[in-house]
């Protein structure tokens, strides 16, 4: 029978239940101390599991008073006390809340402390964590924890694995954590860390595994990572490093990863880097990497894959690389390299990837790479080789993709090429050869690219060019082909492009070519008069029937490429590679993409949603659940069965017939599909089908940063630190889009509309309907997209789309940004002198306190220097996104020698013109 004072306390806990004053955790906590549970060590760890709400449904069945150590994910020692908390998402529904619920003081004997892939579990990592002395194991990716990595876990000493990878952690690293001396491995990957990385970390003399990749690191590598001895793999790549790689990598002997790709690495390759004789992968593309290659290189008999694209590399490709003969994928394209390719690089027998383009490299395609009988992939476009291409490639059965483009080739195409039956893009554009075009090509029947344009080509083309179904581009422009067009060309299933202007083709044109989508006939010799189908509009001089013909060609022209069921194919395909890659599911969770009529398999990071999901969820599209409208669709709020919410753009069933709208529909799906950045809208999913269109993405509570800032209650919340913040989120995701995506992302329609905030009042882009690939080999000429007020000036007499256009667009935002409304009247003004009074106090949101923080002033400068400098009339003189995220990076910034209130708009004007590219 229970004491009187335990019963009273159950009388309170029942007044309080029936009033509603407390939460079923707190009942359950609250009833066991009230029959007397609480007087062991044992049975305060039970009280902490029960306090989280993460095993409530253990109260739920009855079960309060049984075993923790047999609850899901719990393990214990002999004696009963927890030492390990090893938990999923999918193992538990129940985890969701702040990190801080569980208290880590209550379990002085845990060692073990892991929760995976969990987007419900969020806050801060408490400080109190390093009370857990025991702790070896902490492991926290893939979940929503903030906040940043408290100094004091450096006293977990204990701790052998740290796992915080793919959250939003923020901060520097603390050197603090130089302490943890047993440490093996640790990923803090995928946040957004800044800062320098500590030279502390040289203390890990037990480190085997170090992941910093995918975060805002800047400054120099520490030399002192060449103290790690035992180091086999270091992840750095997509942080904003700069200056050298420290000739004491060479230190790290056990080493077999090395990757620092995308970063600003602007010195030469260290020749000791030739000492690492267990490496398997080095990585260093996408940096600024000046110098030769070292001979040194050689050195890594064990390496597999060898990446140098995207740098300043000069001289020659050195002979000793015909010593990596494990070699499988060797890139070194977009680089200066010159001299000729090596005859050494036919040792390389199982290499399966040579991309060389985009080089100057010289002479003869030596007969050697014949030898590299598993290549399935050479790329030697855009380069000065000479000489003829030899027939000794046709040994090359395995290749799928061959590019010559652009170089000084000459004689005519062996007709040894076709025995490369597995081609699917044959690329010998822009060069000097001559004869007709093989017969034998027409072998090659999985062939869906061919490009033998602006050469010296004669003869017909062939009549088996039909056998080519699989062929949807083929180019054959500015050649001397001659002959009629054999009607087989137009009756290929898949043919959507067809070039073969400048020639000297005659006769009639098949009824069968005349339907294809892209098709330009000009400047040939044919018995009609044909229409120019690459231009938008006939010429005056057409007939009546002439126009209509024209405008049947000029409408498919923008109808889309790939087939309903090849778009799905290719997207599914990018986002299972992704997945994979990102370990989001394991290869049993795939499962078959269903394609029946009233369910589709839409694909996210949480697995499977049918569309019976998104029907119920928003009751078959309701208008209440509608949160806005935009260009080509309607948003809506849904809320998934896991409790998940997300927004969904459902394009309109009317709109579904427009192509410029289910073009932009697909444009964005294959886009967002591709890219991944913190400050750039998550798309989860998608269902694409004729009927029903729709994007399942990230749902961002506050709305549009339009809208945050044009109600005043919400745009006072908005304060100056925030705001700063935002503008920087801003630039760092159009820096990614533009100079870490190939080829470049331009967004086209930049505005305040398309800036999305979550809780936190973070910023995300949003809206990539009408975003652009920017291909630097065309005119990349284009209709004018995006939204009034924010475009480039240049845009509406150019045509032309430049990665600058979106920096212009960014500097309206960000001055709208400060000042709480579009800044239209302040860029008239500009132009004029009447800027030269205005005080950049004066152009503040009147809503919010004038900044009083001296940091806060230094950043509203900063933040305004840089909008006036990507608001230059001039597109060159415009900074770019990397040169502005840098800038709101670095530190070092010199403060102004004047007071705030009196910094005008002229002198910020002069003060911006060391941002210059």
């Amino acid at each position: 029978m229970a004491s009187a004072p335990s019963v009273s306390r159950l009388v309170v806990i029942i007044i309080l239940i029936n009033v509603g004053a407390i939460s079923d955790t707190t009942i359950i906590v609250a009833a066991s101390a009230a029959t007397g549970l609480l007087s062991s060590p044992i049975q305060l760890e039970r009280k902490a599991l029960l306090a989280t709400g993460w095993w409530v449904n253990i109260w739920a069945t009855g079960n309060h008073t049984s075993d923790p150590c047999k609850w899901t994910g719990i393990s214990c020692n002999s004696a009963g006390s927890v030492i390990g908390v090893n938990l999923l998402r999918y193992e538990n529904d129940n985890i969701k809340g702040e990190l801080g619920r569980f208290n880590f003081s209550c379990f002085p004997n845990l060692k073990s402390f892991k929760i995976h892939s969990n987007y419900l579990l969020s806050g801060s990592i408490p400080s109190e964590i390093a009370a857990v002395s025991m702790l070896q194991t902490l492991e926290l990716p893939s979940n929503n924890l903030t906040g940043i990595i408290p100094s004091a876990m450096g006293r977990l000493r204990n701790l052998v694995h740290l796992d915080l990878s793919d959250n939003y952690i923020w901060g520097y690293i603390p050197p603090t954590l130089g302490r943890l001396s047993k440490l093996e491995n640790l990923n803090l990957s995928s946040n957004g860390l800044d800062g320098i990385i500590p030279s502390e970390m040289g203390r890990w003399r037990n480190l085997v595994h170090l992941d910093l990749s995918d975060n805002f690191l800047w400054g120099y590598i520490p030399p002192t990572l060449g103290r790690l001895s035992k180091l086999e793999n270091l992840h750095l790549s997509s942080n904003s490093l700069v200056g050298n790689i420290p000739s004491t990598i060479g230190h790290l002997t056990q080493l077999t990863t090395f990757a620092i790709a995308s970063n600003h690495i602007n010195v030469s390759i260290p020749l000791e880097i030739g000492n690492l004789n267990f490496l398997q992968v080095l990585d260093l593309s996408r940096n600024e990497i000046g110098g030769s290659i070292p001979s040194t290189l050689g050195h890594l008999k064990r390496l597999r894959s060898l990446d140098l694209s995207y740098n300043k590399l000069v001289g020659p490709i050195p002979s000793s690389v015909g010593h990596l003969t494990q070699l499988t994928t060797f890139y070194m394209h977009s680089n200066l390299i010159n001299g000729s390719i090596p005859l050494e690089i036919g040792n390389l027998n199982f290499l399966q990837v040579l991309d060389l383009f985009d080089n100057k490299l010289e002479g003869p395609i030596p007969s050697t790479i014949a030898s590299l009988v598993n290549l399935t992939s050479l790329s030697l476009d855009y380069n000065n080789l000479t000489g003829s291409i030899p027939s000794m490639l046709g040994r090359l059965n395995r290749l799928t993709d061959l590019g010559l483009s652009e170089n000084k080739l000459v004689g005519p195409i062996p007709s040894s090429l076709g025995h490369l039956t597995q081609l699917t893009t044959l690329s010998m554009d822009n060069n000097k050869l001559d004869g007709p075009i093989p017969q034998e090509l027409m072998n090659c029947s999985k062939l869906g690219e061919l490009r033998l344009g602006n050469n010296l080509l004669s003869g017909s083309i062939p009549s088996e060019i039909g056998k080519l179904k699989e062929l949807y581009y083929l180019d054959l422009n500015h050649n001397f082909i001659n002959g009629k067009i054999p009607p087989q060309l137009g009756e290929i299933p898949r043919i959507v492009t067809v070039d073969l202007s400048m020639n000297n083709l005659s006769g009639s044109i098949p009824e069968s070519v005349i339907n294809v989508p892209d098709l330009d006939l000009s400047g040939n010799n044919f018995e009609v008069e044909i229409p120019n189908t690459s231009a938008n509009a006939p010429s005056p001089q057409q007939s009546e029937g002439n126009k209509d013909k024209h405008k049947k060609t000029t409408t498919r022209l923008v109808a889309i490429i790939l087939p309903m069921a090849a778009f799905l194919t290719l997207i599914f395909g990018i986002m299972f590679v992704r997945r994979r890659r990102d370990k989001k599911v394991e290869p049993a969770e795939t499962g078959e993409i269903t394609k029946c009529a009233d369910e589709f398999a839409i694909w996210n990071y949480d697995g499977r949603i049918t569309f019976q999901d998104m029907i119920e969820a928003t009751e078959d599209f309701h208008i209440k659940y509608c949160i806005g409208t935009g260009g080509y669709g309607s948003v809506y709020r849904a809320r998934l069965p896991s409790g998940k919410v997300v927004a969904l753009k459902k394009l309109h069933r009317s709109e579904t017939e427009e192509l410029a709208s289910l073009e932009s529909f697909r444009n964005e799906a294959r886009l967002l599909s591709q890219i991944r950045h913190r400050n750039i809208v998550k798309l989860y999913g998608f269902c694409l089908h004729e009927k029903c269109m729709f994007l399942i993405y990230e749902y961002m509570e506050m709305g549009s940063l339009f809208c945050v800032l044009r109600t005043d209650e919400e745009a006072v919340g908005l304060d100056w630190a925030k705001r700063v913040n935002i503008v920087k989120g801003m630039a760092h995701a159009l820096s990614y889009l533009h100079h870490d995506c190939t080829p470049p992302i331009v967004h086209r329609d930049i505005s305040s509309n398309n800036i999305l905030l979550n809780l936190e009042l973070e910023a995300f882009v949003a809206d990539f309907g009408v975003a652009r690939l920017l291909n630097f080999d065309s005119s990349n000429r284009t209709l004018l997209a995006g939204t009034y007020g924010y475009i480039a000036p240049e845009l509406a007499y150019t045509m032309i789309v430049t990665e600058k256009s979106d920096v212009y667009s960014f500097g309206v935002v960000a001055l709208e940004v400060l000042m709480g409304k579009h800044p239209g009247e302040l860029l008239s003004s500009l132009s004029s002198s009447l800027d030269k009074n205005i005080k950049l106090i004066d152009l503040l949101d009147p809503r919010l306190s004038p900044p009083v923080d001296q940091k806060i002033w230094q950043d509203i400068i900063l933040v305004s220097t840089v909008a006036f400098s990507c608001l230059r009339s001039q597109p060159k003189s415009r900074p770019t996104m990397q040169l502005v995220s840098n800038e709101f990076i670095a530190r070092n910034k010199t403060p102004m020698q004047k007071p705030f209130q009196e910094i005008s708009i002229l002198e910020l004007r002069n003060q911006e013109m060391y941002l210059v590219d």
